[in-house]
């Protein structure tokens, strides 16, 4: 293949190919959601509790993420006592446009839409 012809396929192939989108990882997860565990306990969410749930807000986009990033908060959260009622409140109270569920050790993370 001639130089010329091998640079053609190497841009058509950067024009025309998707950047593999991944999931976010449970050490993002947990990052953003460990500074919430006083909230979760009866407190009020801290500042850093709401960046976290920002920029946690950001990453969970599709059904993938939302599973991949319940079941990493599932985990991370059975290490604690906490009211897992107090989950779903906790976006509004930040004021962040996220749909966070009532996630329990019973819960299942596959039933997310």
């Amino acid at each position: 293949m001639s130089r010329f012809a091998f640079i053609v396929v190497v841009v058509f192939l950067l024009f025309v190919s998707k950047p593999a989108l991944s999931v976010p990882t449970c050490k993002q997860v947990v990052a953003h959601i460990a500074p919430c565990i006083g909230y979760l306990q009866g407190n009020e969410p801290t500042a850093q509790c709401c960046a976290g749930m920002k920029k946690l807000s950001g990453l969970v986009k599709t059904k993938n993420d939302r599973v991949a990033s319940c079941s990493c908060g599932k985990q991370a959260l059975s290490n604690f006592n906490y009211d897992a009622s107090r989950l779903p409140l906790l976006p509004q109270k930040c004021g962040v446009n996220f749909n966070m569920p009532a996630i329990d050790k019973n819960f299942d993370c596959s039933k997310l839409e």
